[in-house]
């Protein structure tokens, strides 16, 4: 039987910074363990809007049932010697697609 998650992928990013006792406190970087299936993009016509609101061609989208990680900008899938910026995280019903 074919594994529908076979790719273990790092997702990297910094969570925000918060006020404490009225002092400001930065965020810290972190880094994530998650299970998926990349599936590349061969073509140009895959353009998603980042969260800056500006339109960038995908070339590959990781699948995943892990919800989305706020704070996450990179997805690493070192099996496949990917390592690419996060465009956008859309959830489904059933899984979440990453495009990067």
């Amino acid at each position: 039987m074919v594994k529908r998650y076979p790719h273990i992928a790092t997702i990297t990013g910094e969570t925000g910074g918060s006020l404490v006792n009225g002092e400001w406190v930065e965020g810290a970087p972190f880094s994530v363990e998650i299970t998926g299936r990349f599936d590349p993009v061969d073509t140009n016509d895959v353009i998603r809007t980042n969260t800056d609101g500006d339109e960038v061609t995908v070339r590959g989208e990781f699948y995943t049932p892990v919800k989305k990680i706020e704070g996450a900008t990179i997805l690493e899938v070192p099996e496949l010697g990917i390592k690419r910026n996060i465009i956008c995280w859309y959830p489904w019903q059933s899984h979440n697609v990453i495009s990067v």
